[in-house]
């Protein structure tokens, strides 16, 4: 699923993805395991083998959120939280078993101070990282909930056979009935 996070394609991760296999720690996680919990310190970075993972959060309501997904060929972890060395402000779990290639903290930034161009690296990736957030929560304000839908499922048009319908509702901000009626009415269109 390499389109699903836009930032992916806009990045050369091959020089950190190299150093992740070489220096990272191989680590497997079975369905439905956490990579980090929410209100836990982040300690780890992995770029993803094999396998994919949720990305949620529990509202004040005690509901669970999808707030975004990772999948194999792409880095999984809370970025800014590990960084920061801070708690994790989302649960990270396992949809499928999983290895990782996990990188610690300390190692993260040796891999940056190693050279300039490591550095400019690490600085494109934080200012990429949040030009996807802002656009997708821009998206939220200038697109229609079918628009969204219509949206993700043009850039990811395999994403229904690994997330189910009421997660991708609950991503999209919507109730599933909402995204069902939504479904009729571009099958009606179409």
């Amino acid at each position: 699923m390499k389109d699903f996070n836009k930032y992916t394609s806009h990045i050369n991760f091959s020089p950190v993805i190299d150093f992740t296999i070489q220096q990272g720690k191989s680590v497997n996680y079975k369905k439905g395991e956490y990579f980090v919990r929410q209100g836990e310190i982040c300690k780890t970075l992995g770029f993803v083998s094999s396998g994919s993972f949720r990305y949620c959060c529990i509202n004040s309501l005690g509901e669970m959120n999808i707030v975004g997904y990772t999948f194999e060929g792409s880095f999984v972890g809370n970025y800014p939280a590990v960084q920061l060395q801070d708690k994790s402000n989302v649960d990270i779990q396992a949809l499928c078993d999983c290895t990782v290639y996990e990188l610690t903290h300390q190692q993260v930034n040796e891999f940056y101070e190693a050279n300039a161009e490591h550095q400019r690296l690490g600085r494109h990736i934080a200012e990429t990282l949040l030009w996807e957030v802002y656009d997708r929560m821009i998206s939220m304000y200038s697109l229609t909930p079918e628009e969204r839908y219509l949206e993700i499922l043009n850039r990811c048009p395999g994403l229904l056979k690994l997330i189910t319908l009421k997660e991708l509702a609950s991503y999209l901000l919507i109730r599933p009935e909402t995204l069902s009626r939504i479904r009729k009415r571009v099958v009606r269109k179409q």
